[in-house]
């Protein structure tokens, strides 16, 4: 079918059909939104719930570093204090036990790159 040159240059049939691209895109993704991959594809609300969680946990084993560290250098100038090696016992399994929980945290790379970097191979 041969339009008028007035319809193609008002863009009446290339707007409908972009519409029409459009929307059959939004409604095939929010089929998909029940899938995993999901994820990937629009991962605003997630990652950002995700990045205020691994930030607190961040938060709590900086704190715990720097507590075992300050508790370290007293526990080097005065070694006979009990109270000292308590703390320290007591920091050292605390990391420990959030290291355990939150493997993510030990790994090389960050995690950013490991769910959106270049794959390897």
């Amino acid at each position: 079918m041969i339009l008028p040159r007035d319809e193609l240059d008002s863009g009446g049939v290339m707007e409908t059909k972009k519409k029409d691209l459009k929307s059959e895109i939004k409604e095939e993704r929010l089929k998909r939104k029940s899938e995993p991959m999901w994820f990937y594809d629009d991962p605003d609300e997630e990652w950002h719930v995700l990045r205020k969680e691994i930030r607190q946990v961040e938060r709590e084993y900086l704190e715990l570093r720097q507590a075992l560290r300050d508790a370290e250098m007293a526990l080097r100038s005065n070694p006979g204090d009990e109270y000292m090696t308590s703390r320290v016992n007591y920091l050292r399994k605390r990391l420990e036990g959030l290291e355990k929980e939150n493997r993510w945290m030990l790994t090389e790379v960050p995690i950013e790159v490991l769910l959106w970097g270049v794959p390897h191979g």
